[in-house]
Parts: structure tokens; C-alpha cells; sequence
């Protein structure tokens, strides 16, 4: 990925001469990152305006970005001298500070990217009884994302179906008019686990805000119970 305010090198144990790759208003507005830790500026130098000297770890990642300040650099009044170098400082300085918003969105993007699949999962768990039917856990999910598999992992074997709602905060508590399994809930017949990954009819996007449900229809035997949703963020 090409950025607009950031350049990314691989540490090698040794000396390295690095170039910086995007321009800047003043030297002060250049920083290191080690692996994500800012470094101090006695750990690397300038040796020209567009290279600096550092020595890190071999592996690790080195970020050298510039992080333009907020604070206007320019102010200009009324009857002020409008000179070139003010004006495109001023606009520099604009310009810099959204390339540098947008360098952080995308590497925000890229982040969850890298993450990929995540786990949602809730755990029922009725002691040395069998789990009852009925509403068993509630968890709202800040993101958008599609479900792609579904399980149910059970303490021990058994016959359980459990059905998964999903509503909104303003409609909270949600009823089996909000299920999204459709005629397909996740069943487990004289056994402890049971995938389902192709979720036949089943509502697979989940907004962010939106509260998801498990509800047991039916249990025998199972005491203990986890059900895990596997979600790709969209």
C-alpha cells in the first residue's frame, strides 16, 4: 500500500540510511515508530532532508511518518502583507492534515483486513441441570458483518436446537419474529458439536448496534453449552 504521509522499512541490526519518502513543513513534523513505539529522537538523525540514519532490531518494523500540528502555522489578519510563502504554507498545512487522516483510515482498513474471521460466542451453562428452553444470552455487535459458519459446542452428548435472534436496541428484548435461522436452527441430535456452514436461508448480515440473541427451543441431557458465530466484518 502506498501511503501519502508514511514510509514503512524492515529493520536489519545494522545501520541503515532510510529515505523519506513524502514531504513536510518542518523537520519537527517527522517521527519513528519502532513496531508501533514512538522512538525518541536521539535513537536516529537526519542526513539529508530526505534521508535519516537509524539502527533497529533486524525484523523489526520501522514506520518514519509525519504528523502535521492541528494549530494553524499561519494567521493571517486583516491588512496583513499576503506573501506566497505564507499561502502555501497555509495550504500545505491543510493539505497534509487530511492526507495524513486518510493514511490513517486505510491503515485502519488494512487492520481489519489482517483480522478477518472473528469468533462471536456465548456460553450457557445450567449447572447439573439440563439447559431449559427459552432466552439464554444477549450481545450487541459493534460492526457490521456477514456470518459465514455457525457451531454449537456442547459439554456432553445430547439433543438441543438453538435458534439465533437478531434485533435493534430500541426493540430490545427480541422475539422469534427476529430470528435469522429461518427453517435451519443449529441442531444437535445425540451429539456434542455440530457446524453449520452453509446456514441454508439464514439472514447472514448483522448491522453494527444490532443486538444478537440466543434462544434455546428444545435441550436433553446437555448441562453446559457454547454457541460460536464466525464472522467476516464488512
Amino acid at each position: 500500500m502506498s501511503y501519502r504521509s508514511k514510509v514503512f522499512y524492515t529493520g536489519t541490526g545494522s545501520e541503515q540510511v532510510l529515505s523519506v519518502t513524502f514531504p513536510y513543513l518542518d523537520i519537527t513534523h517527522v517521527h519513528v515508530h519502532f513496531d508501533g513505539v514512538l522512538q525518541e529522537d536521539n535513537i536516529w538523525s537526519w542526513v539529508t532532508s530526505s534521508t535519516i540514519a537509524l539502527t533497529a532490531i533486524n525484523g523489526v518494523e520501522v514506520e518514519i511518518f509525519r504528523s502535521t500540528p492541528y494549530d494553524p502555522m499561519v494567521t493571517f489578519t486583516n491588512a496583513s502583507l499576503l506573501n506566497e510563502d505564507d499561502q502555501n504554507m497555509a495550504a500545505l498545512q491543510a493539505i497534509y492534515l487530511i492526507e495524513e487522516l486518510l493514511d490513517g483510515q486505510t491503515q485502519i482498513e488494512e487492520l481489519l483486513a489482517v483480522i478477518g474471521d472473528t469468533c462471536i460466542a456465548f456460553s450457557m451453562d445450567n449447572g447439573d441441570m439440563a439447559i431449559d428452553a427459552g432466552t439464554k444470552t444477549h450481545l450487541v455487535i459493534p460492526f457490521d458483518c456477514d456470518i459465514t459458519a455457525a457451531y454449537v459446542l456442547a459439554g456432553s452428548t445430547g439433543n438441543m436446537i438453538v435458534d439465533v435472534w437478531a434485533g435493534t436496541f430500541a426493540n430490545h428484548p427480541s422475539t422469534d419474529a427476529d430470528s435469522i435461522v429461518a427453517a435451519a436452527p443449529l441442531t444437535l441430535a445425540s451429539a456434542a458439536s455440530v457446524l453449520d456452514s452453509t446456514l441454508t436461508g439464514w439472514t447472514k448480515r448483522i448491522h453494527s448496534g444490532s443486538i444478537v440473541t440466543i434462544n434455546v427451543d428444545s435441550c436433553i441431557t446437555i448441562t453446559k453449552a457454547s454457541v460460536c458465530l464466525i464472522v467476516t466484518r464488512v
